[in-house]
């Protein structure tokens, strides 16, 4: 059971170990936080020694009042021929004295202890404010750290030649399908289909040049004559008919 238990607390301190070093966060608080529990402590103690100092106090200077009261009892007692009860009050008064001498000894020492211990509490809060300051500096520091060492990484899984090679892919993709649909669109185009659109523009040219003779007779420009068939159509024998002379 020994072995295993040892062996169950290495397994978890190095467990726990390796969490503190991927998170010093964590270890930074629990400085905080132990500096914190020690000045929780060393506050209690110190408020317990200052009790103790002010109990002291006031069984001192109630003892002081009983001295003072004695005494005059005495001098009464003495003033009135009364020596016997004299004599006892001065017995008491002696007894506080002592009493007195006891306290104010436990009352030095308590003065001692409450300063030391004062002492050791303002210590333990200065350290306590110099540890909390230290954690906020080092967690902003831990973060900066973070997000540089993030940029890194995001930087170092950005490859420049691969886009730049993916976008020379994607222009020769385009390119090729640029020039492929070209070629089916001439390929489409038969050699008939051109042909019977060549034949329409002559003849769209020839309906052009006719309606301008016409004009140009009608302008005096030019004699009448006969217009061409056009070919394929069968010549007048006869010719033109001429019309009545003048």
């Amino acid at each position: 059971m020994g072995r295993l238990t040892r062996a169950i607390r290495g397994f978890f301190g190095k467990f726990l170990s390796g969490v503190e070093q991927r998170n010093p966060e964590i270890l930074l608080e629990n400085a905080v936080q132990d500096e914190l529990e020690n000045l929780k402590k060393l506050q209690v103690a110190a408020a317990r020694t200052m009790a103790y100092e002010k109990m002291l106090a006031n069984d001192a200077a109630g003892k002081q009042k009983v001295l003072a009261v004695k005494e005059r009892q005495a001098r009464e007692l003495a003033s009135r021929g009364q020596r016997d009860a004299a004599v006892e009050v001065v017995q008491q008064k002696q007894e506080a004295q002592t009493q007195l001498v006891d306290i104010e000894a436990r009352l030095e020492e308590a003065r001692k202890n409450s300063q030391e211990m004062e002492r050791a509490f303002r210590d333990q809060e200065r350290r306590y404010n110099d540890v909390a300051r230290e954690r906020a500096a080092l967690m902003e520091e831990h973060q900066r750290a973070r997000a540089l060492r993030t940029a890194n990484d995001a930087r170092a899984q950005i490859s420049l030649s691969d886009s730049s090679r993916d976008l020379e892919k994607a222009r020769q993709s385009i390119r090729q399908a640029s020039y492929e649909a070209e070629a089916v669109g001439e390929l489409g185009t038969s050699e008939t289909e051109r042909q019977i659109a060549a034949a329409e523009i002559d003849i769209k040219r020839l309906d052009a040049e006719r309606e301008l003779e016409m004009m140009e007779i009608e302008m005096g420009l030019r004699e009448p004559e006969q217009i061409a068939a056009p070919e394929g159509a069968p010549a007048d024998p006869e010719g033109p008919e001429e019309g009545p002379r003048a």
